[in-house]
């Protein structure tokens, strides 16, 4: 008897092999998306914690309670202080350098720069660097002190007010001013000549003869003459090679001793001095 063939159909092993991998594989990415997916929340959520915990600590520990004041030489720690507008209690990160520098600049007009340190955990450093009443321009009977980068740093209306309050500062003959306002810039009236003076000032300040200066004239931009202890007036000609003339002006005022008179240093390799001992210079 013929055995009968069974009806119906059946995969061939290595499919129905194929098709268990591939379920293996959707499930093995399926829990891989959502441990991924666990990873992240957990990493959000721990950062969260975290930076909850930082601000919460910065708010309630970093409070300023020590203001100090350093390099100030022109006005009272306690008007710095109240013109930055930093109060004590409040929060070190908090303290804007923008508004404390707009505050402390305004109406302070010898200080030419300001910053803000902050030291952990409460303490805050405004750091100033000051001008000195180097010099001073007489303008029409009125008499404005001025830094060596010509900014305006405070007016008087009375030469000897002027004198009583800064005895040793110089008089510079700047020529023809268009502006002077306390807190700005002094405008020359020929433009191309402010940086040449604002190189000549700071040089000048920079050199041993400096001290003994009593004034600088600058009125002719080409015959610069600078007058020491009112007793020697010396030219530097239109100021090139300044270093190396005033340098040379030293040397000449500590061989000449008390000796009056001129000297023309406008060339170094020509130069000379014409004393007369009744010569006075303002």
């Amino acid at each position: 008897m013929n055995k009968k063939k069974k009806e119906g159909f059946s995969l061939p092993s290595f499919a129905v092999n194929r098709e268990t991998d591939g379920g293996f594989r959707r499930l093995k990415q399926k829990n891989s998306k959502r441990h991924l997916k666990q990873r992240l929340y957990y990493f959000f959520l721990l950062t969260a914690l975290l930076l909850i915990f930082v601000i919460t600590v910065v708010a309630v520990f970093f409070r300023v309670t020590d203001i100090r004041v350093n390099g100030n030489t022109a006005y009272p720690d306690k008007e710095i202080i109240k013109a930055s507008g930093i109060e004590k209690g409040e929060n070190i990160y908090s303290v804007s350098e923008k508004e404390v520098q707009k505050g402390v600049l305004l109406d302070h007009p010898y200080i030419r720069s300001v910053n803000v340190n902050r030291v952990i955990p409460n303490k805050i450093n405004i750091d100033l660097k000051c001008d000195t009443p180097d010099f001073y321009v007489d303008i029409y009977g009125e008499y404005y002190v001025i830094s060596p980068q010509l900014k305006v740093l405070e007016r008087f209306f009375s030469k000897e007010e002027l004198l009583a309050k800064y005895p040793e500062i110089k008089l510079f003959k700047a020529g023809e001013v268009r502006s002077a306002i306390v807190g700005r810039e002094m405008e020359l009236a020929n433009p191309n000549h402010s940086e040449p003076a604002k190189q000549l000032l700071d040089v000048l300040k920079k050199n041993s003869v400096y001290e003994g200066v009593s004034s600088v004239d600058f009125s002719d931009r080409f015959n610069i003459r600078i007058v020491y202890d009112s007793r020697l007036e010396a030219n530097i000609g239109n100021g090139e090679e300044l270093e190396l003339k005033l340098r040379f002006m030293n040397e000449i005022v500590k061989d000449l001793g008390n000796g009056k008179g001129t000297i023309d240093i406008k060339d170094v390799e020509t130069a000379y001095v014409l004393l007369d001992g009744s010569a006075s210079f303002d």
